[in-house]
């Protein structure tokens, strides 16, 4: 049950039992697969009641049991359908599902399908000659759906409506089922709402951590969109680097060019230009307000590759441009492209006494001279140009106050609660293309007066908290800062269970950078891939079944860092 929930209690859920008996009657003692497809952007109250319906949960009335008891699986199809245009991710829509259903175990199957796969996994559990019943279940709009698909005359295949009906409307003299088999499950649900999705826990934990479905706020709106623009140009250039690598350069020389006419429109104004609301032509990249970063990476890779749909030339880019927008970490999505999001703070830090707070000039101690890298890049990289030009332009800033700049060597919760106490109650993470792991960067917004603050968390360690510096110093935005100082540092990384029991002997090897290239030519050889830490620093370890040495992969690391790599493992 939700924080948005309440209002559907469980005693809401008084179940037509009559009208079971209409379902699949040549079911009795029959082995059968359910089949439910969805948007589920997020899941609704709805949607899930009729999954968990379908599942026989404990918690619902004895027609969902005989139901249940009818199906030995259930197989869900997250819609990957681009025409929707949702605000989370397919990957993110997925991760949410599985949340939810995962105590029901094996019984389950969550994976994605457009429309034409959707048919083609019909037919594909059709072929399965131990198959005695495969039942679609759909909702409300049964009729719309059940008439758009395409018709089979199989007949083991069987749809079930399951009518969402007001208890208001509830009688003993309920409607009888018309020529397909309808249950009565639960009262009906209002359309879901950005700001309010109407999900239950599991989902909010990947909502929460992931920060979906939130708006950032008006005064901040023009800096998400600049950094929507300044992503896709930098995953533009990338791409458009790493194509030859992969495909002939006529070709990529083609592309690019039609990569570059590609315009970047918001969703209302293509609203209202073409009254199609997220339908877009092949040369528009629609910008959509709360859509999630990994949302961003997935367009981004759907709109560049476009143009090679049904070639074997999009299956051999096709990773490329994923990897360059977006990776996994520990299960969840973590993207490269620059992004706000608005930071989950459950509860700060009940105690601040143990900081030292102390006033520092801004100072980079690198040598001056010529650099084979393209430093304008490498900060761009680290420090957004478009979150740059917000903080130095106050013009373009609904605040004329300076904004302060605070480091901690601690992580986010002891930050917020020093920075609650100025009436800074509002924090945004900010998302780069690179080195998140040895700092995070926090936009600390005030509402009265409007003012905000610059906070970097976890700068740990004597040679990144340099880098670091050197980075502030190139950007010419700031002079001064706040150290704020934590008696015990957050730690580069904590080890899980299989990281602190793990062996290595002398054949073993450790490998520093390039994490995702190495763990993909790995994985491609049949390697085996085990997350060693809980939080931190991503590192992995590899085995083959076949092969007794060991591989652990670690993310770049260096100076007094590579230090405590090398402590711990060796």
């Amino acid at each position: 049950m939700t924080r948005f929930g309440k209002q559907f209690l469980l005693k809401c859920l008084k179940v037509a039992s009559a009208l079971v008996s209409v379902f699949l009657p040549s079911m009795a003692m029959a082995v059968s697969v359910g089949l439910y497809a969805g948007t589920f952007d997020p899941p609704s109250p709805a949607q899930l009641e009729i999954l968990r319906c379908v599942l026989a949960d404990a918690s619902l009335p004895s027609a969902c049991q005989e139901i249940g008891q009818r199906i030995s699986r259930l197989v869900v199809l997250v819609n990957e359908d681009n025409e929707a245009d949702p605000l989370a991710s397919t990957r993110e829509r997925v991760l949410m599902v599985k949340k939810e259903l995962e105590k029901y175990g094996n019984r389950v199957e969550v994976m994605t399908a457009t429309e034409a796969q959707r048919e083609e996994k019909k037919r594909a559990l059709l072929v399965d000659k131990n198959l005695k019943q495969l039942v679609q279940f759909v909702g409300d709009d049964s009729d719309k759906v059940l008439q758009s698909a395409p018709a089979t005359h199989d007949p083991r295949l069987t749809s079930l409506v399951l009518t969402l009906v007001p208890s208001a409307k509830r009688s003993s003299n309920m409607e009888q089922p018309r020529n397909r088999s309808s249950v009565a499950v639960k009262d009906a649900f209002q359309a879901d709402a950005v700001m309010a999705p109407l999900v239950d826990s599991s989902a909010n934990e990947v909502i929460d951590k992931l920060g979906l479905y939130q708006e950032v706020s008006e005064d901040l709106a023009p800096l998400q969109k600049a950094l929507f623009e300044e992503g896709w140009r930098d995953f533009l250039r990338d791409l458009e680097l790493a194509c030859p690598v992969t495909l002939d350069r006529g070709e990529c020389s083609a592309l690019a060019s039609r990569w570059q006419a590609i315009s970047v429109v918001t969703h209302d104004s293509l609203a209202e230009k073409t009254g199609l609301g997220g339908l877009s032509a092949k040369s528009q990249l629609v910008y959509k307000k709360a859509q999630s970063e990994d949302r961003w990476a997935e367009k981004f890779s759907t709109t560049a590759l476009r143009y090679l749909e049904g070639s074997q030339s999009y299956d051999k880019l096709k990773p490329v441009a994923d990897d360059i927008g977006t990776r996994v970490f520990q299960g969840y999505p973590y993207g490269k492209l620059p992004h706000l999001r608005r930071a989950s703070m459950k509860q700060a830090a009940s105690s601040i006494r143990t900081l030292r707070v102390t006033p520092q000039p801004v100072a980079c101690a690198a040598p001056q001279g010529s650099y084979n890298a393209d430093i304008d890049q490498y900060l761009a990289d680290r420090f957004p140009r478009a979150f740059s030009a917000f903080l130095k332009d106050r013009e373009h800033r609904s605040s004329t106050l300076p904004v302060e700049l605070y480091v901690h060597n601690h992580a986010i919760e002891q930050a917020y609660a020093v920075h609650r106490r100025s009436g800074y109650t509002d924090f945004y993470f900010l998302q780069t293309r690179r080195g998140q792991f040895h700092r995070n960067i926090y936009l600390a917004r005030k509402s009265n007066p409007l003012a905000y603050r610059v906070v970097l968390t976890s700068v740990r360690g004597n040679d990144r908290r340099a880098n670091v510096f050197c980075q502030i110093h190139r950007t010419e935005i700031f002079s001064n800062y706040y150290f704020v100082q934590s008696a015990q540092a957050q730690p580069l990384f904590v080890l899980n269970p299989q990281g602190t029991q793990l062996r290595l002997d002398r054949e073993d090897l450790l490998l520093f950078g390039f994490k995702g290239d190495w763990s993909r030519k790995l994985l491609a050889r049949d390697w085996r891939k085990t997350p060693l830490v809980k939080e931190g620093l991503d590192i992995d370890l590899f085995t083959h079944p076949a092969i007794r040495q060991k591989i652990v992969v670690v993310r770049n690391v260096y100076g007094d860092d590579a230090d405590i790599i090398l402590n711990i493992f060796y």
